[in-house]
């Protein structure tokens, strides 16, 4: 828990949007180090026990609610950061979730599954689906590894401390993101073929076109999905649709 505190970086001007405070271990200590603290909590029962553990700090307000069902960016008025220690099935809907806010938060530290983590920070090579679903609203930090028997009970996996900073201009515009991810998830899904495969096999072009519409925007034809960089994609897509 110290580990994590420090890596969390508080300052006493801070004002935290914490997910799952649980029993309330690290809300405690957000509380003593930030302005404001809002823990948004499904568990009912958990509700009451934040309600006990948490009666010295009138700084926190806790809310009964589905974080993926509530707009995150209305609990604070001014700039805010997220932050908790999440159900790892919620990750992708949650940075997902997060991002589309009318105010997205300035920063985002969630502690997720390890192997997430590592694929969400990747350098290009490596990288999945996932991992250009974070980078398109911004940049991910791999801050802090946390080993299984850290934890109580101990879970199957190890976990890691992901920070994201969302972009101010992100590199494709919010209104054509949907139409972006139908265009970049059919690669995904054939990540061990080269990209005029699967552009072929999309838009029903032959085999010499696919390899020539990537020719003229200088992606070179033999490439696979995961070896392209956010910018990349973004002209592979703008010059698509385009046509």
């Amino acid at each position: 828990m110290e580990r994590i505190v420090e890596a969390l970086d508080l300052q006493a001007t801070d004002a935290v949007v914490e997910v799952g405070p649980g029993l309330g271990a690290l809300t405690v200590e957000l509380a003593s180090r930030v302005r404001a603290v809002v823990g948004v909590e499904i568990d009912p029962t958990c509700v009451k026990a934040l309600g006990l553990a948490l009666r010295d700090h009138p700084n926190v307000r806790i809310l009964e609610a589905n974080i993926l069902q509530v707009p995150v960016a209305d609990f604070l008025p001014a700039d805010y950061r997220v932050a908790g220690n999440i159900p790892y099935n919620l990750t992708g809907a949650l940075f997902t979730h997060l991002f589309e806010q009318p105010r997205p938060p300035l920063r985002i530290d969630l502690l997720v599954q390890q192997e997430v983590a590592e694929r969400i920070v990747a350098p290009p090579g490596g990288w999945s689906l996932a991992t250009l679903g974070v980078r398109v609203y911004g940049q991910p930090e791999l801050l802090l590894r946390v080993p299984r028997s850290a934890f109580f009970p101990q879970p199957r996996v190890d976990s890691a401390l992901v920070r994201i900073i969302p972009d101010a201009n992100a590199a494709v515009a919010k209104a054509d993101l949907p139409s972006f991810f139908r265009f970049v998830t059919p690669f995904f899904q054939a990540r061990r073929k080269q990209l005029p495969f699967v552009l072929g096999r999309k838009l029903g072009v032959s085999g010499v076109e696919a390899r020539a519409r990537l020719t003229v925007i200088d992606i070179d034809p033999a490439r696979r999905p995961g070896t392209l960089s956010l910018e990349e994609w973004r002209r592979f897509f703008e010059s698509e649709r385009e046509r």
